[in-house]
């Protein structure tokens, strides 16, 4: 226990402490304007993914769109997008959606197999 260090002494003694309602916003608003490098923003989306990064596959097979299907986007766009989100460091979800034309939430659910699940 003496080998820790500062920051890893102080994480433990937290651990598991509840934040109240303001000092959560005291938080928030101390954080609003910051700008993160690439490389914390590469860590944030490893911590949201889990080991869902590793399951990942990086072909799967897709249900292929159809002339009946409203969607917007094509099996290889599907694809092309979870390539993209797990491969590159300095993609984003917002940016996918702005350069797909479609929300933020529906390239969510391909990132996170919501939609677009693999053909069992």
């Amino acid at each position: 226990m003496n080998n820790l260090s500062k920051g890893e002494k102080i994480s433990r003694a937290l651990k598991g402490r509840k934040l109240s309602e303001e000092h959560k916003r005291k938080i928030a608003v101390a954080k609003l304007g910051k700008s993160r490098t690439i490389k914390t923003k590469a860590k944030i989306k490893q911590t949201r993914l889990g080991t869902s990064l590793g399951t990942m596959k990086e072909k799967p097979p897709l249900v292929p769109k159809t002339t009946m299907s409203r969607s917007d986007l094509t099996a290889d766009d599907v694809k092309e997008i979870r390539h993209r989100y797990t491969n590159e460091t300095g993609t984003s979800i917002r940016k996918l959606a702005e350069e797909y034309h479609v929300s933020r939430h529906t390239i969510h659910s391909i990132v996170k197999y919501k939609t677009w699940k693999p053909k069992i």
